[in-house]
């Protein structure tokens, strides 16, 4: 699907984002992405991003994809993750603004630090039917935020990933409520240098059982 530049506010500044828009009458709702530490060369062209974007769109879900503030074309500098934290709540309701059916499911999806930063706001957010984290870095933040959530959740990691190990990841996931789907990616570290593309199967089967009803 082809993508519009958009540009939307944020605490008085505008960030960058990249909107498709499914007019299909078979769409099933739409998924937020967010991207990787802006202070490690995090954009929202990142491979690990666009792979699941492409998962997403082939799955009949609308997307919004948006550089966090400082990033590319958007404006302000890094916030310290706070900052961010507000350009996801926007960018959630800039991008439930452009939704003709404002009932179809909405999901937010974070990498790494988008993660981070895009969970917490999306699971105090009534309208976000769902969560995907790839790579939480676990062994830098602290995720109990997602226990006690019960809605769709799905997340993915390389068995190889230094910031997410999987003793501690299985330990963490254990405690998780339903529902939950684990994929762990044999192979890849935290930046799937050479596994980018084993991310697609296990996000479109999370897309694909997401109902629109």
């Amino acid at each position: 699907m082809k993508e519009e530049k958009v540009f939307f506010p944020t605490g008085g500044i505008q960030l960058e984002g990249l909107l498709s828009m499914n007019e299909a009458l078979s769409v099933k709702g739409g998924v937020v992405l967010c991207h990787p530490h802006p202070q490690h060369g995090g954009n929202m062209h990142n491979r690990v991003i666009t792979t699941a974007l492409g998962a997403a769109q082939q799955e009949g879900f609308s997307t919004l994809r948006f550089n966090f503030r400082g990033v590319g074309d958007s404006g302000g500098s890094y916030g310290e993750g706070i900052g961010e934290m507000d350009d996801v709540a926007s960018a959630i309701e800039f991008f439930h603004s452009k939704q003709k059916n404002p009932d179809l499911p909405l999901l937010l999806l974070g990498y790494s630090f988008g993660a981070c930063t895009g969970i917490p706001v999306a699971i105090k957010d009534k309208r976000i039917k769902g969560v995907v984290a790839i790579s939480p870095p676990l062994e830098m933040y602290d995720f109990n935020f997602l226990k006690g959530y019960r809605k769709n959740k799905l997340i993915v990691v390389g068995d190889k990933d230094e910031w997410c190990p999987v003793l501690r990841l299985e330990d963490w996931y254990q405690r998780l409520d339903e529902p939950k789907s684990l994929a762990l990616i044999q192979g890849a570290d935290h930046f799937y240098s050479y596994q980018a593309n084993l991310l697609a199967q296990p996000l479109q089967n999370f897309f694909k059982g997401i109902s629109s009803e």
